[in-house]
């Protein structure tokens, strides 16, 4: 995992948890078990509409665009943002 991810879901989970720590553990925990499943199906995201790119796929978890890209040995969570964000804007890195 990467420190842009972390910062993402640290946000997240800070946001949720105004009205609810549970909600905020459980968002966070639920988006992992999503990242999860990418070691067996890396191919199960579209790719993101936003970008020219093949390389750049997303999974969608309720109201939040997980970015990830991924080789034959290696999957990289680029981001986690809400669906509401810019994400043309935001900086993501292909390892």
């Amino acid at each position: 995992m990467n420190e842009t991810m972390l910062e993402d879901l640290t946000e997240i989970k800070e946001y949720i948890q105004k009205d609810s720590v549970y909600y905020a553990n459980k968002t966070i925990a639920d988006i992992y078990k999503r990242v999860e499943n990418l070691k067996l199906f890396p191919n199960m995201g579209r790719y993101v509409p936003e970008f020219n790119s093949k390389e750049i796929r997303e999974l969608i978890y309720k109201s939040y665009r997980i970015l990830y890209t991924f080789n034959s040995k290696n999957i990289y969570i680029l981001r986690v943002i809400h669906h509401s964000r810019n994400i043309s804007k935001l900086e993501t890195k292909i390892p």
